[in-house]
């Protein structure tokens, strides 16, 4: 039978955190959670982020939905059923607390897929050289830039939460005031030390080298740097079961989702920090 997570003692929750700063995702699978005991699970590892959307339950802010349901022309999640491109949540932000991301499978859909990219072991196996070049490069992001959409919209669901009366939400909108212009492609994980890369890939607008000269062929940088991280190799790819629970080092991975075909399917995400677990704990500021 399998351990619930509810069970845990302190050091299962540290250890818990070492599996997934080391290997950037891991899943427990048979876990009976409610919306409140998946944010107390959470908040024995580190600082849960609250927010008061309409994807966040009033008894449950810890709590975001994850559905593409629409009840009465009203989202009663977030992302719509659409598929999802490349990305990692909250890292499009200069100061980043809530370093990992918990997925918990309320309702499960078969036909939906989440395939996670390790960012830090496609760094890890590039030769000195390439990672030295890496090394030397800073990247601009740019939330309005050609690429900035994380959902395909169908407008099905943009009207469905406009009409919650959040016209003023978008992902992270207020997180997402820049203070930097660049920021460096790679990375060191604030647990481990390991370089990671840090390509956020749907906002990444423009390339610099550390002396502040622009790239000029930004296209083909972009091409190629895609090229290196997405490799099958790096990739894990999960189709969520009901009891699931999953977690990913949001500096560590990115992921994305294929298209939701039973809109009844439903997530249940947190984020937090790792706080409780990692001595000297510190949010994350790109400079």
């Amino acid at each position: 039978m399998t351990k619930q997570i509810l069970d845990y003692n302190n050091d299962e929750y540290i250890e818990l955190v070492k599996k997934i700063v080391e290997g950037g995702s891991t899943v427990l699978h048979d876990q009976n959670l409610t919306r409140q005991e998946l944010a107390q699970v959470c908040a024995r590892m580190g600082e849960v982020e609250e927010l008061d959307y309409f994807m966040n339950p009033k008894d449950s802010p810890q709590i975001s939905i994850v559905s593409g349901k629409v009840v009465d022309g009203v989202a009663i999640g977030m992302f719509g059923p659409t598929e999802l491109e490349w990305h990692a949540n909250g890292t499009g932000r200069y100061n980043f607390k809530e370093i990992c991301v918990g997925l918990y499978c309320k309702t499960e859909c078969v036909d939906t897929v989440l395939s996670i990219v390790d960012q830090c072991t496609a760094f890890q196996e590039l030769s000195e050289d390439e990672k030295n070049y890496y090394r030397s490069i800073d990247i601009n992001l740019n939330m309005e830039g050609p690429r900035a959409r994380i959902w395909r919209d169908d407008g099905v669901y943009s009207k469905a939460y406009k009409s919650q009366g959040e016209a003023d939400f978008k992902t992270g909108q207020e997180h997402y005031q820049e203070t930097i212009d660049r920021r460096p492609l790679v990375a060191k994980h604030p647990v481990t030390g390991k370089e990671y890369f840090y390509p956020m890939f749907i906002y990444l607008y423009k390339a610099y080298y550390k002396d502040g000269t622009e790239i000029e062929n930004f296209q083909e940088f972009y091409d190629k740097l895609y090229s290196v991280v997405t490799r099958s190799k790096f990739m894990f790819h999960h189709v969520f079961r009901e009891g699931d629970l999953l977690f990913m080092d949001q500096l560590l991975t990115s992921h994305r989702r294929s298209a939701v075909k039973n809109t009844e399917r439903q997530l249940w995400r947190t984020a937090f920090d790792y706080s409780q677990t990692v001595n000297n704990y510190t949010p994350v500021v790109f400079t």
